[in-house]
Parts: structure tokens; C-alpha cells; sequence
């Protein structure tokens, strides 16, 4: 169970990272600013959890589904970005202003990411003050989303690959957060109804093809039409 979390939170992150990469330096870089900020600020409630009380939250049934409907609710926003980037109906002022609202909103996952990391970092510095490790978990946490937001804009220069990465990591994200969900019901409800593993593997893949032949078809279409409005 722990493995999957950590998986959710590292693709949160990346995931993160490539909707920042998008973005010009300043706003990137105010935004980093802010999660080292709040991961300094949240030492003092991280140092009040025990261990014992966070692995009960990610053994719990009602955590679980709170986690799968927030990461359900910002996959839908980033889903709806990455296809008004490809949407070419830019000159409507109400799809202007909801693409660059868009545009504008970060990951909010990211800051309960930090937060349990926070949490695991004081677990692995026992004995050092508080003050300190706050201080170098911020740091930590403003060097590496700046690192890999910039790793990511030097990997995909252009902005349609970081906008389908980003398309992709999305959707990574929301059928892990699902099966976090399955995982909790094989624990907590094996009496009740066995898990049809075929029938979850064939949804599974299904939504990937779905999601695939969307993309290529609103890639297929975008440049299309930049290439006649070119010859025109």
C-alpha cells in the first residue's frame, strides 16, 4: 500500500512539473517559492503526527476515497487544459479566458505531497532540531520541482509534447489513485465480493485506448488545420 502512495505522490510531482514548465520563469518560480514556504510553515503540525496515525490514514477506507475523488477532480482540470491547447478556437473570448485559467492553476495535489514528505523526512532525522529540518526539506523542496520542471522544458523543448506528457502523467495518475481504491476493498471487504482482476484489466485498457484515440484525433485535427491555415 505504502509503494502505491509513493508512486501516486512521485507522478503528482513530475506531473506537477510538467504543468510548470509551461509556464514563464517568474511565475515558476513564485510558485516554488510557495511550496518551500508551506513545507517550512507545516513543520510544526508535522512534528505532532506519529507513524502509528499515518499509516492508519493510508489503511483507511474513507481516506482513500477522499484521495481518489480530489485526484479525480484535478485530473478533470488538467484533462480540460490539455484539450483547449489543442482546441484552435483561441479568438472566443470565453474560451480565451477559461484557457488561461486554466493555464494559470497549479497542481494543489502537490501540497499534501509535501506535507507527507515533511513527515517522512522527520522520521529519517530523529534528533536534529526542528527549525533545521524544516529549513533544509524547504530548500530541498524548492530545488528539486525548480530541477524538474526545467529538466522536463529541456527534454520536450516544444509545448505540445510537455502539454500530451502532461496529458499522459494525468492519466497515470488518476488510474493509480483508482486502484488504490481496489486495493482498499481487497483489504477491508474480501468477504464481500472477489475482485474480478479480468474485467478491471480490460477497463483499464480500454480508457487508455479511449484516451489515445482522442489525443492523436485532436493532434491529427490541430495540425491539420495549421497546415491549410498556412497554405492559405
Amino acid at each position: 500500500m505504502e509503494m502505491l502512495f509513493l508512486m501516486l505522490m512521485l507522478l503528482v510531482v513530475f506531473n506537477s512539473a510538467m504543468k510548470m514548465s509551461l509556464w514563464p520563469l517568474w511565475p515558476r518560480l513564485a510558485f516554488t517559492l510557495l511550496l518551500g514556504a508551506f513545507a517550512y510553515w507545516s513543520i510544526d503540525y508535522a512534528v505532532i503526527q506519529s507513524k502509528t496515525q499515518i499509516d492508519g490514514w493510508l489503511h483507511s477506507e474513507t481516506v482513500l476515497q477522499g484521495i481518489v475523488i480530489l485526484v479525480t477532480i484535478e485530473s478533470a482540470i488538467n484533462v480540460l487544459f490539455c484539450f483547449s491547447r489543442f482546441n484552435d478556437e483561441e479568438n472566443k473570448r470565453g474560451r480565451k479566458y477559461l484557457r488561461l485559467l486554466l493555464h494559470a492553476y497549479p497542481s494543489l495535489l502537490v501540497f499534501p505531497v509535501v506535507f507527507y514528505g515533511i513527515t517522512k523526512f522527520l522520521f529519517l532525522q530523529a534528533g536534529m532540531d526542528f527549525s533545521t529540518i524544516g529549513l533544509v526539506y524547504a530548500i530541498a523542496v524548492i530545488v528539486i520541482i525548480a530541477l524538474c520542471a526545467e529538466l522536463a522544458k529541456r527534454l520536450l523543448p516544444a509545448n505540445d509534447q510537455r502539454v500530451e506528457a502532461h496529458l499522459w502523467l494525468t492519466v497515470m495518475v488518476c488510474l493509480l489513485s483508482l486502484l488504490l481504491t481496489q486495493k482498499g476493498e481487497i483489504v477491508y471487504r474480501t468477504n464481500v465480493k472477489a475482485v474480478d482482476w479480468t474485467s478491471m484489466a480490460l477497463t483499464l485498457v480500454a480508457a487508455v485506448l479511449i484516451i489515445a484515440i482522442g489525443c492523436m484525433g485532436n493532434r491529427i485535427k490541430w495540425k491539420s488545420r495549421n497546415h491549410s491555415k498556412k497554405w492559405n
